[in-house]
């Protein structure tokens, strides 16, 4: 009862099929760990072009809003050199000037003192409440 040459064909054939399935698998495996290997290494560098990207639209957007500043300021240098009602303007508002026999009257702003309903129900005369300031 010896195993039959085509028995030992078929037995060999199996064997090498698992073999070759098996060096197929680990093939894909390496592939695999070459590629997250390769991944591992860009990963980082993708992080940091994002992180570029976003720090590139906020200085856009710095630099827009300064360029706005900049036009104002511009605006403003020009009417200071050329227009003497935007100098008096100026003059009268921020540094109280007035022209000759000109009386000027400023005003504090109006201030709130704060009362609850409860206090103003327990005044008898509403005309003893404190007088704002």
């Amino acid at each position: 009862m010896g195993l039959s040459l085509e028995t030992v064909k078929m037995i060999k054939l199996k064997s090498l099929n698992v073999w070759i399935y098996f060096v197929q698998w680990t093939k894909f495996l390496i592939f695999c760990s070459l590629l997250a290997l390769l991944l591992s290494f860009f990963i980082p560098i993708i992080r940091k072009i994002d992180q570029l990207e976003k720090k590139k639209e906020l200085l856009s957007k710095e630099y827009a809003a300064e360029e706005l500043k900049n036009k104002e300021l511009s605006r403003k240098l020009d009417l200071l050199k050329h227009d003497p009602a935007f100098i008096e303007r100026i003059a009268r508002d921020r540094l109280n000037m007035g022209k000759p026999g000109e009386i000027i009257f400023r005003f504090d702003p109006y201030g709130y003192v704060p009362i609850s309903r409860k206090e103003i129900k327990q005044t008898k005369n509403p005309k003893s409440l404190p007088k704002q300031p």
